[in-house]
């Protein structure tokens, strides 16, 4: 073998040598890209998996000059519109008139509140849709002396068992917050 064949057998051995080293990284480099993806697509449905969450807020505040207790229940409007389709009507939307009579009816069974030991009847003022959520508002009238608030808030229990009402009461200077779960419904503020 004469030198100059010598010569171009090592360059193209370091060609072959060089392009094996390049596919080696490139199929590194694809399996970590690979990888990384798998992660994060893994993680990604992990969290839309976790991102569901059932709550409403409601808040009960006594207002002397009217002598009534002021009710806002704030509640999800796919939530609460699935809870009514399942009860009453399958085609029900929050942002028909027709809603209104189910509302009551609903708020009626599921928001329970005694005054000094007395259930009190709520009365639907009317709602209000807020992007998602839906704004619910009651009031109990002819309400002069409170020694004790017993509230029980059962919303949406019936259609998500991890569902969480977060409950104030805000009665003559008096403040108090209660986390209801499904178990664990009711509670009571003493004056």
């Amino acid at each position: 073998m004469c030198k100059l064949d010598f010569f171009v057998l090592s360059r193209k051995m370091k060609f072959y040598r060089a392009n094996c080293i390049a596919i080696s990284i490139k199929i590194v480099f694809m399996f970590k890209l690979k990888v990384i993806a798998a992660m994060f697509f893994i993680s990604l449905s992990s969290f839309v998996s976790l991102h569901k969450y059932y709550v409403s807020v409601t808040d009960v505040e006594y207002a002397n000059d009217a002598k009534s207790l002021q009710i806002i229940s704030r509640l999800f409007i796919d939530d609460f519109e699935k809870t009514l389709q399942e009860r009453y009507v399958d085609s029900l939307k929050l942002d028909e008139e027709v809603s209104d009579t189910y509302i009551k009816k609903y708020f009626s069974k599921k928001l329970v509140i005694k005054v000094n030991g007395i259930e009190q009847q709520l009365t639907f003022i009317g709602k209000e849709i807020d992007n998602d959520m839906v704004h619910c508002y009651f009031e109990i009238e002819n309400i002069s002396e409170i020694k004790s608030v017993n509230i029980k808030n059962q919303l949406l229990f019936d259609s998500y068992n991890s569902q969480q009402n977060i409950t104030h009461l805000n009665i003559k200077k008096k403040k108090k917050s209660f986390l209801f779960i499904k178990d664990n419904f009711s509670g009571l503020l003493k004056l």
